[in-house]
């Protein structure tokens, strides 16, 4: 293992420093160099970052490798396969070290508050990876969930390179030597036959194992010979046995059972192959099957709010910036009505609960049990409409988890609004709440009201996992409303918006909404920087109809795919899709847009009024691609067709289609 730590430290501190960012050009003549040029270097750095992870894991042993002209392929011990690629490939690369007090990255000379190796038990981490876009680095800590611009460019003349140059196999095939961009080589040993490969649970990277109180069994692919031996590495409150190998050699694929505790618990599970002088291991990340939210906080657990799979934020002990608060049924009047900003965990048997209204900054309200939605009662007699009001200078946001409203006497336009005064919050969440909205009549009615505010800039704007009822109505109902502002002044600051695995529906059949939207940015473009992520997929959606589109943005990335609608409601008006506001800032280009596996089963007299990309907006100049799927066959039969209740779930045939909450 000292072989690995020395090699990295060494890598890092010789390697890294010859690549100087601030003295390299290059000139790109055209833009199809230039995007090759940047393929090469992403590809480049990214492999030498796999490598780099490799030697801080420090348990890993190359068995085999080849070489095809260009680049070696390495088969770990785990059964992954790294490449390396032979010689200088790019020009300007990011810095990249580690600081040797606080062990984190240093990334363009930033400190990124993240862990490059896994100690005391912690969660082993992401290794940075890293992409080129607008001509500028950009580096992710999270597996390609978020991204951050380094500021650094990534043109220019090559006068460094990249952190390892060169790669080359001893005569015997017994090692491996690695050259860095300075000279100095690095002597790797390869040792053939010696696997330790977990290959069940199938887990993608930063993926964890859950598992229910009565264990569950992993399979470790390894290659017994006589004197080996073969453990597993779990904390003291864990069990895991391997079965008797004893009379087993070659290739072979064990079963492990592993049991957690009874309560709430996270570890790293390791499986160690040991053959005299070397040791080889593989891990996953295990804890137990979410019950209890509060109880998995209390655990020192991280709770997902957010697209699990996208845009999320992360609660857990380790910020204690913020209040937090365990309502119950013992809680006294004062504690159940929510009035300041905190983290607030309620549990599913208390009545009473409520918010004042007040201008939040950092509010997050989740409800325990994972399998029961939480009620917060919604006031809105009078003047005391208790709506979320954003507050001034900024945060966190709101964030409303495994909540369960009802706005079906509500008086009031909108559940969320802006305030007047000039703030930039992180995120609006809405996840795995449960709400019923009101009839309006003729009124419009918005869940988050931008409307002609400028001031409220929200980065992300997430709603997933919902379960949203909408009584008909005759008026116009969005979930997210931006209107244009003043003249003169500009909206900012919306990075993203996601709308993924809801169930949206009007509750009673044969009736419904003809002007229902998801996103609604009805501007003039001078008006708005465009949003640059807008993902809305795998949502079902039943008897709302959208006039004037279910959205209408300015937008740069567009990926919207596998949504359900589904229709027994009639109405003559357009049944449109996308509006793209049309580009008159030619600084602002579309590039990203997928729209796939879009489904329509749709029984009334209309049904082809669908429109997938709207005339009256702007089209690419292969508009006529993208088409909605139509259905003669119900894809509710041989499932679930609940519209009392908002269940629905598509038969085996559609499986993947639209929300997947039940």
């Amino acid at each position: 293992m000292k072989l690995y730590k020395s090699l990295l430290f060494g890598l890092l501190m010789c390697g890294f420093a010859a690549c100087d960012t601030t003295d390299l050009e290059r000139d790109i003549n055209s833009l199809k160099d230039r995007v090759e040029d940047y393929e090469a270097q992403v590809q480049k750095l990214n492999d030498d970052m796999n490598i780099i992870r490799v030697l801080l894991d420090g348990n890993k042993t190359i068995t085999s490798y080849s070489f095809d002209g260009t680049n070696y392929t390495l088969t770990l011990s785990n059964g992954e396969t790294l490449t390396l690629t032979q010689g200088v490939v790019g020009a300007n690369y990011p810095s990249i070290t580690i600081d040797e007090e606080s062990g984190n990255w240093i990334i363009a000379g930033v400190d990124s508050g993240k862990k490059a190796e896994a100690k005391d038990g912690e969660d082993a981490p992401y290794t940075p990876q890293f992409k080129i876009e607008n001509e500028n680095w950009w580096v992710s800590y999270d597996g390609g969930v978020t991204w951050t611009d380094l500021g650094v460019k990534a043109t220019g003349t090559a006068s460094g390179t990249s952190p390892i140059s060169s790669v080359t196999p001893a005569t015997d095939g017994n090692s491996i030597t690695i050259t860095l961009s300075d000279g100095t080589p690095y002597t790797i040993p390869v040792v053939k036959d010696l696997v330790c490969e977990i290959t069940e649970p199938e887990l993608a990277d930063g993926e964890v194992w859950y598992i229910g109180t009565g264990g569950a069994t992993l399979k470790v692919r390894v290659n017994i010979q006589s004197g080996d031996i073969i453990r597993p590495i779990v904390p003291a409150d864990w069990e895991a046995e391997v079965p008797d190998y004893s009379s087993l050699s070659g290739e072979q694929t064990l079963e492990v059972k592993v049991t957690p505790p009874s309560g709430a618990s996270k570890c790293v599970v390791t499986m160690e192959v040991n053959r005299g002088a070397n040791t080889v291991t593989d891990e996953i990340v295990a804890r137990t099957e979410i019950a209890n939210y509060w109880d998995e906080y209390q655990a020192g657990m991280d709770i997902v709010v957010g697209d699990p799979n996208g845009v999320h934020m992360v609660i857990n002990k380790k910020d204690v910036s913020l209040t937090v608060k365990h309502i119950t049924s013992s809680s006294s009047a004062d504690d159940k009505n929510i009035g300041a900003d905190g983290i607030y965990f309620v549990d599913s048997d208390v009545t009473d609960v409520s918010h004042t209204r007040f201008g939040l900054k950092n509010l997050i309200i989740i409800g325990t049990d994972v399998d029961t939605q939480s009620k917060l009662a919604i006031k809105s007699n009078g003047a005391t409409h208790q709506y979320f009001n954003l507050g001034k200078d900024g945060g966190i946001g709101l964030a409303l988890k495994n909540i369960e409203m009802d706005f079906s006497t509500y008086t009031q336009t909108y559940v969320v609004n802006a305030g007047s005064e000039e703030s930039n919050l992180d995120y609006v969440v809405f996840d795995q709440c449960k709400a019923t909205f009101p009839n309006t009549g003729n009124k419009a009615f918005n869940v988050i009201n931008l409307s002609g505010k400028a001031n409220i800039h929200i980065k992300n704007i997430v709603f997933y996992g919902n379960r949203f009822s909408f009584l008909p109505s005759t008026g116009n109902i969005n979930l997210v409303n931006i209107t244009s502002p003043a003249a003169g002044t500009k909206y900012s600051g919306y990075e993203s918006f996601t709308c993924s695995n809801n169930v949206l529906y009007a509750s009673q059949s044969a009736q419904g909404i003809s002007g229902f939207s998801l996103l609604q940015a009805n501007l003039d473009e001078t008006k708005l920087d465009a949003i640059y992520s807008l993902s809305v997929n795998n949502n079902t959606i039943v008897n709302l109809y959208s006039k004037n589109a279910m959205m209408r943005m300015r937008a740069v990335n567009i990926v919207s795919k596998a949504n359900l609608m589904w229709n027994d409601y009639d109405n003559a008006d357009s049944r449109s899709w996308l509006f793209l506001t049309k580009r008159s800032d030619a600084a602002v280009e579309l590039e990203q847009l997928e729209l796939t596996g879009n489904t329509v089963y749709d029984q009334t007299a209309n049904k082809k009024n669908w429109i997938v990309i709207h005339e009256n907006g702007y089209r690419p100049g292969n508009y006529t691609d993208y088409t909605l799927n139509y259905l003669d066959v119900n894809p509710f039969d041989g499932g679930t067709f609940d519209i009392t209740n908002g269940v629905f779930k598509v038969s085996a045939a559609y499986e993947g289609v639209g929300a997947s909450l039940d």
